[in-house]
């Protein structure tokens, strides 16, 4: 009988300011499971052979980030009823030689965001993680709102689609697009902020998805902590959707605050 299979990863392009591998470790390590994680580069061309030869490279499954999250739903034999209903995929689970597709962004978000009353909500971006935000937080109850670049996709959510750029925030903000993961490419540019930041005031919930490698704040997070927004920065997500994702891969409960320490020890 071939051995279970113990190796799980996370694909992308680009993938090397990835914290997963960091914070999955640390989760293995606590629970003395002998497993790896690994980082892998996957540029679009080979996003399907990497997916058909998941199996025989010793995968369990892997995570999936920008900008695969939508480019890899055709190539599930089975899709988990939260990833077909926010038409995005951040898990591939390797199950009797298919492939199968779940997501567990939304229910990270929901979980990083905590105790708080649903109210208007403005999701920035209309990429697959914009997808299974919008998804999640319409099914917890609040009314969503659509900004992005190009207004033809964001009417695909199917929720209010708001201009570009936003010329109003809302009580919860949710930045959905990788703006603010580099550094601003161009100086005296503020392009990697989403939003005209004056918008945002106390009393308003600002979460940005995008994290950086260094463990920097994203310009984002600074300028809604120093304009009195409460902040739930990308680490904190990302612990959220690895909690579940690391319970799909290995079957196990996941050790929260091991995964915690690694997303944000690591650099």
């Amino acid at each position: 009988m071939a051995a279970e299979p113990s190796r799980a990863g996370v694909i992308g392009h680009p993938i090397a300011h990835s914290r997963s591998p960091a914070m999955h470790a640390a989760a293995y390590a606590e629970l003395g499971m002998d497993w790896e994680y690994v980082a892998v580069d996957v540029p679009p061309a080979r996003l399907a052979e990497f997916v058909s030869d998941m199996e025989r490279a010793g995968f369990a499954g892997v995570n999936v980030t920008i900008p695969h999250k939508r480019s890899v739903l055709p190539m599930c034999a089975e899709l988990a009823p939260e990833a077909g209903s926010a038409g995005s995929v951040n898990t591939l689970l390797v199950r009797d030689g298919l492939i199968h597709g779940h997501s567990t962004d939304g229910r990270g978000l929901l979980w990083a965001l905590g105790d708080v009353e649903p109210a208007d909500a403005l999701v920035l971006g209309a990429g697959g993680a914009a997808r299974a935000a919008v998804a999640a937080l319409r099914g917890a109850g609040w009314r969503v709102a659509v900004g992005a670049r190009r207004a033809d996709a964001a009417a695909e959510l199917g929720v209010d689609v708001a201009p570009w750029p936003p010329p109003r925030a809302a009580a919860l903000v949710v930045n959905a697009t990788p703006l603010g993961q580099r550094e601003t490419p161009v100086p005296g540019t503020n392009v990697s902020v989403p939003i005209d930041t004056s918008l945002l005031e106390p009393g308003m919930t600002v979460v940005d998805l995008a994290y950086r490698g260094d463990g920097s704040e994203t310009p984002l997070c600074a300028a809604a902590r120093e304009r009195g927004a409460h902040v739930v920065d990308g680490l904190e997500v990302l612990v959220g959707q690895g909690i579940y994702a690391f319970e799909l891969l290995t079957g196990r409960a996941a050790p929260v605050e091991a995964m915690r320490r690694g997303a944000r020890s690591a650099v």
